[in-house]
Protein backbone atom coordinates (compact mmCIF):
# COMPACT_ATOMS: atom_id res chain seq x y z
CA UNK A 1 0.00 0.00 0.00
CA UNK A 2 1.36 3.38 -0.84
CA UNK A 3 -0.14 6.19 1.56
CA UNK A 4 -0.09 9.66 0.08
CA UNK A 5 0.48 12.01 3.17
CA UNK A 6 -0.86 15.92 1.62
CA UNK A 7 -0.77 18.99 4.13
CA UNK A 8 -3.57 21.21 3.32
CA UNK A 9 -2.99 25.23 4.21
CA UNK A 10 -5.82 27.00 2.57
CA UNK A 11 -5.31 24.73 -0.76
CA UNK A 12 -8.64 23.63 -0.31
CA UNK A 13 -9.97 24.30 -4.11
CA UNK A 14 -6.85 23.16 -5.51
CA UNK A 15 -6.67 19.90 -4.30
CA UNK A 16 -10.31 19.75 -5.38
CA UNK A 17 -10.02 20.90 -8.80
CA UNK A 18 -6.58 18.51 -8.98
CA UNK A 19 -9.05 15.59 -7.80
CA UNK A 20 -6.34 15.12 -4.69
CA UNK A 21 -3.22 15.30 -7.48
CA UNK A 22 -4.71 13.24 -9.80
CA UNK A 23 -5.29 10.40 -6.89
CA UNK A 24 -9.00 10.53 -5.56
CA UNK A 25 -10.58 7.43 -7.44
CA UNK A 26 -7.52 5.21 -6.80
CA UNK A 27 -8.02 3.14 -4.15
CA UNK A 28 -6.87 -0.79 -4.70
CA UNK A 29 -3.20 0.05 -3.75
CA UNK A 30 -3.23 3.65 -2.85
CA UNK A 31 -4.69 5.64 0.29
CA UNK A 32 -5.06 8.85 0.95
CA UNK A 33 -4.01 11.19 4.21
CA UNK A 34 -5.12 14.33 4.09
CA UNK A 35 -4.25 16.97 7.16
CA UNK A 36 -5.95 20.35 7.12
CA UNK A 37 -3.20 23.04 8.83
CA UNK A 38 -5.93 25.58 8.33
CA UNK A 39 -9.45 24.06 8.90
CA UNK A 40 -11.79 24.52 5.26
CA UNK A 41 -15.42 22.90 5.96
CA UNK A 42 -14.94 22.28 1.72
CA UNK A 43 -12.22 20.48 1.76
CA UNK A 44 -13.55 18.23 5.01
CA UNK A 45 -16.95 17.73 2.94
CA UNK A 46 -15.48 16.79 -0.34
CA UNK A 47 -13.14 13.93 1.81
CA UNK A 48 -16.51 12.82 3.40
CA UNK A 49 -18.14 12.59 0.42
CA UNK A 50 -15.91 10.77 -1.46
CA UNK A 51 -14.48 8.30 1.61
CA UNK A 52 -11.13 10.24 2.16
CA UNK A 53 -9.45 10.42 5.39
CA UNK A 54 -9.07 13.68 6.66
CA UNK A 55 -8.33 15.20 9.90
CA UNK A 56 -7.94 19.08 11.10
CA UNK A 57 -6.47 18.21 14.08
CA UNK A 58 -3.51 19.70 15.56
CA UNK A 59 -3.65 22.67 13.20
CA UNK A 60 -0.48 25.36 12.83
CA UNK A 61 2.06 22.78 12.90
CA UNK A 62 5.36 23.34 10.30
CA UNK A 63 5.53 20.80 7.70
CA UNK A 64 7.93 18.63 8.67
CA UNK A 65 5.81 18.22 11.67
CA UNK A 66 2.17 17.76 10.25
CA UNK A 67 3.82 14.88 7.91
CA UNK A 68 5.35 13.22 11.66
CA UNK A 69 2.06 13.72 12.70
CA UNK A 70 0.45 11.83 9.43
CA UNK A 71 3.20 8.99 9.73
CA UNK A 72 2.63 8.48 13.33
CA UNK A 73 -1.64 8.33 12.78
CA UNK A 74 -0.84 5.84 10.08
CA UNK A 75 0.81 3.59 12.11
CA UNK A 76 -1.72 4.09 15.25
CA UNK A 77 -4.81 3.35 12.52
CA UNK A 78 -3.52 1.17 9.84
CA UNK A 79 0.16 0.00 10.88
CA UNK A 80 2.46 0.14 8.16
CA UNK A 81 2.86 -3.88 6.26
CA UNK A 82 6.93 -3.98 4.95
CA UNK A 83 6.31 -3.53 1.55
CA UNK A 84 4.36 -0.17 2.04
CA UNK A 85 5.62 3.45 0.95
CA UNK A 86 5.41 6.25 2.79
CA UNK A 87 4.86 9.23 0.25
CA UNK A 88 5.12 13.02 1.14
CA UNK A 89 3.45 14.91 -1.75
CA UNK A 90 2.66 18.73 -1.90
CA UNK A 91 -1.30 19.68 -3.07
CA UNK A 92 0.35 21.50 -5.86
CA UNK A 93 1.21 18.09 -7.13
CA UNK A 94 0.03 15.91 -10.12
CA UNK A 95 0.90 12.56 -10.63
CA UNK A 96 -0.88 9.17 -12.37
CA UNK A 97 -1.06 6.01 -9.90
CA UNK A 98 0.64 4.11 -12.46
CA UNK A 99 3.64 6.87 -12.29
CA UNK A 100 3.70 5.57 -8.31
CA UNK A 101 3.34 2.27 -8.83
CA UNK A 102 6.45 1.93 -11.07
CA UNK A 103 7.57 4.32 -8.58
CA UNK A 104 7.45 1.70 -6.23
CA UNK A 105 8.30 -1.06 -8.02
CA UNK A 106 11.44 -0.29 -8.59
CA UNK A 107 12.22 0.91 -5.47
CA UNK A 108 11.52 -2.31 -4.04
CA UNK A 109 13.66 -4.12 -6.91
CA UNK A 110 16.45 -1.70 -5.83
CA UNK A 111 16.22 -1.86 -2.21
CA UNK A 112 16.39 2.37 -2.22
CA UNK A 113 14.96 3.88 0.97
CA UNK A 114 14.27 7.28 0.08
CA UNK A 115 13.43 8.37 -3.58
CA UNK A 116 11.85 11.18 -6.01
CA UNK A 117 10.65 11.54 -9.25
CA UNK A 118 10.99 14.04 -12.20
CA UNK A 119 9.04 17.39 -11.47
CA UNK A 120 8.16 19.74 -13.80
CA UNK A 121 6.37 23.23 -13.54
CA UNK A 122 4.28 22.67 -16.62
CA UNK A 123 1.40 21.34 -17.78
CA UNK A 124 2.92 20.14 -20.63
CA UNK A 125 6.14 18.93 -18.84
CA UNK A 126 8.53 21.17 -20.42
CA UNK A 127 9.69 23.59 -18.00
CA UNK A 128 12.14 21.54 -15.47
CA UNK A 129 11.20 21.79 -11.68
CA UNK A 130 14.90 22.51 -9.74
CA UNK A 131 13.32 19.87 -7.20
CA UNK A 132 16.97 17.94 -7.10
CA UNK A 133 20.04 19.60 -5.73
CA UNK A 134 22.71 19.81 -4.33
CA UNK A 135 23.71 20.61 -0.04
CA UNK A 136 24.10 24.10 0.79
CA UNK A 137 27.29 24.96 2.58
CA UNK A 138 29.29 28.06 3.81
CA UNK A 139 30.11 29.26 0.16
CA UNK A 140 26.14 29.40 -0.46
CA UNK A 141 26.44 32.09 1.46
CA UNK A 142 28.47 34.11 -0.50
CA UNK A 143 27.21 33.11 -4.26
CA UNK A 144 23.74 33.68 -2.85
CA UNK A 145 23.41 37.36 -4.23
CA UNK A 146 24.93 36.46 -7.78
CA UNK A 147 23.26 33.04 -8.41
CA UNK A 148 19.64 34.18 -6.57
CA UNK A 149 19.79 30.37 -4.86
CA UNK A 150 21.23 28.92 -1.56
CA UNK A 151 22.24 25.84 -3.35
CA UNK A 152 23.58 24.26 -6.61
CA UNK A 153 21.04 22.80 -8.82
CA UNK A 154 21.24 19.71 -10.68
CA UNK A 155 21.04 19.38 -14.52
CA UNK A 156 18.18 17.43 -15.25
CA UNK A 157 18.77 17.23 -18.99
CA UNK A 158 22.22 16.04 -18.67
CA UNK A 159 21.00 13.23 -16.67
CA UNK A 160 18.09 12.50 -18.70
CA UNK A 161 20.63 12.37 -21.97
CA UNK A 162 23.78 10.61 -19.64
CA UNK A 163 21.35 8.06 -18.00
CA UNK A 164 22.77 4.52 -17.74
CA UNK A 165 20.33 2.86 -15.00
CA UNK A 166 16.70 3.82 -13.78
CA UNK A 167 18.18 6.22 -10.71
CA UNK A 168 20.62 8.18 -9.63
CA UNK A 169 21.88 9.13 -6.44
CA UNK A 170 21.03 13.01 -5.81
CA UNK A 171 21.80 15.15 -2.21
CA UNK A 172 18.93 16.28 -1.76
CA UNK A 173 14.95 16.78 -3.08
CA UNK A 174 12.18 18.73 -2.61
CA UNK A 175 10.17 17.92 0.02
CA UNK A 176 7.19 18.97 -3.11
CA UNK A 177 7.77 14.90 -3.31
CA UNK A 178 9.23 12.28 -1.10
CA UNK A 179 8.93 8.39 -0.91
CA UNK A 180 10.14 6.67 1.87
CA UNK A 181 9.87 3.08 3.45
CA UNK A 182 8.40 3.27 6.47
CA UNK A 183 11.24 1.54 7.97
CA UNK A 184 13.12 4.61 6.91
CA UNK A 185 11.57 7.13 7.40
CA UNK A 186 11.07 5.88 11.58
CA UNK A 187 14.97 5.45 11.41
CA UNK A 188 15.27 9.07 11.01
CA UNK A 189 12.74 9.91 13.63
CA UNK A 190 10.96 11.57 10.41
CA UNK A 191 11.42 15.23 9.44
CA UNK A 192 12.63 17.33 12.21
CA UNK A 193 9.83 19.72 13.94
CA UNK A 194 12.30 22.12 14.79
CA UNK A 195 12.78 23.39 11.07
CA UNK A 196 9.27 25.13 10.85
CA UNK A 197 9.11 25.60 7.40
CA UNK A 198 12.14 25.52 4.91
CA UNK A 199 14.95 23.64 4.95
CA UNK A 200 13.18 20.23 6.86
CA UNK A 201 13.65 18.47 3.53
CA UNK A 202 17.16 19.39 3.49
CA UNK A 203 18.09 18.02 6.75
CA UNK A 204 16.11 15.05 6.31
CA UNK A 205 18.07 14.02 2.85
CA UNK A 206 21.34 15.12 4.90
CA UNK A 207 21.11 12.88 7.74
CA UNK A 208 19.56 10.20 5.52
CA UNK A 209 22.86 10.19 3.45
CA UNK A 210 25.53 10.69 6.34
CA UNK A 211 24.17 8.68 8.59
CA UNK A 212 22.02 6.06 7.46
CA UNK A 213 23.56 5.90 4.67
CA UNK A 214 20.71 6.14 2.17
CA UNK A 215 21.02 8.92 -0.32
CA UNK A 216 17.97 10.18 -2.23
CA UNK A 217 17.40 8.07 -5.71
CA UNK A 218 16.26 10.34 -8.60
CA UNK A 219 14.32 8.43 -11.34
CA UNK A 220 14.46 10.85 -14.38
CA UNK A 221 11.86 8.62 -16.46
CA UNK A 222 9.05 9.10 -13.90
CA UNK A 223 7.28 12.86 -13.99
CA UNK A 224 4.82 14.58 -12.21
CA UNK A 225 3.75 18.09 -12.12
CA UNK A 226 4.95 20.32 -9.90
CA UNK A 227 2.49 23.79 -10.38
CA UNK A 228 4.18 25.75 -7.55
CA UNK A 229 4.02 29.82 -7.72
CA UNK A 230 7.94 29.37 -7.27
CA UNK A 231 7.35 33.69 -5.83
CA UNK A 232 10.51 35.68 -4.64
CA UNK A 233 9.41 36.66 -1.04
CA UNK A 234 10.37 39.95 0.43
CA UNK A 235 13.37 39.95 2.46
CA UNK A 236 11.27 41.64 5.33
CA UNK A 237 8.54 38.95 5.05
CA UNK A 238 7.74 36.47 8.07
CA UNK A 239 8.29 33.55 5.06
CA UNK A 240 12.36 35.78 4.38
CA UNK A 241 13.00 35.17 8.09
CA UNK A 242 11.48 31.53 8.35
CA UNK A 243 13.92 30.24 5.51
CA UNK A 244 16.71 32.22 6.03
CA UNK A 245 16.20 31.13 10.23
CA UNK A 246 16.05 27.42 8.71
CA UNK A 247 19.19 28.19 6.23
CA UNK A 248 21.75 29.15 9.07
CA UNK A 249 20.00 26.33 11.30
CA UNK A 250 21.20 23.88 8.75
CA UNK A 251 24.69 25.32 8.66
CA UNK A 252 24.72 25.39 12.24
CA UNK A 253 23.87 21.62 12.28
CA UNK A 254 25.61 20.24 9.53
CA UNK A 255 29.24 21.86 10.55
CA UNK A 256 29.11 22.30 14.34
CA UNK A 257 26.51 19.86 15.91
CA UNK A 258 25.60 17.17 14.51
CA UNK A 259 28.06 13.97 15.78
CA UNK A 260 28.34 9.96 15.44
CA UNK A 261 25.63 9.91 18.26
CA UNK A 262 22.83 10.03 15.73
CA UNK A 263 20.31 8.58 15.70
CA UNK A 264 19.94 8.81 19.41
CA UNK A 265 19.94 12.46 19.28
CA UNK A 266 17.19 12.49 16.70
CA UNK A 267 14.18 11.64 18.39
CA UNK A 268 11.40 13.78 16.54
CA UNK A 269 8.75 10.87 15.93
CA UNK A 270 9.50 9.79 19.61
CA UNK A 271 8.63 12.54 21.30
CA UNK A 272 6.13 14.12 19.25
Amino acid sequence: MIHVAIISHGHEELLIASQLGGLLAERERLTLWIKDNKPSATLKNFCAEHGIFYTDASPGLGFGHNNNFLFQLIQQQRGFASDDIFLVMNPDITVTPATLYTLVEQMQTSGHAITTLNLYRDTQMQVPDTNIRHFPGMVSILKMPLTSSFSETYNKEQIEAEATQQAIAVEWASGAFLAFTPAHYAALGGFDPAYFMYFEDVDICYRSRKYLKQPVYFYPQLKAIHTAAHKNRNIASQHARWFFHSFFKFLVRRYLRWSASYPNAQTSLRNK
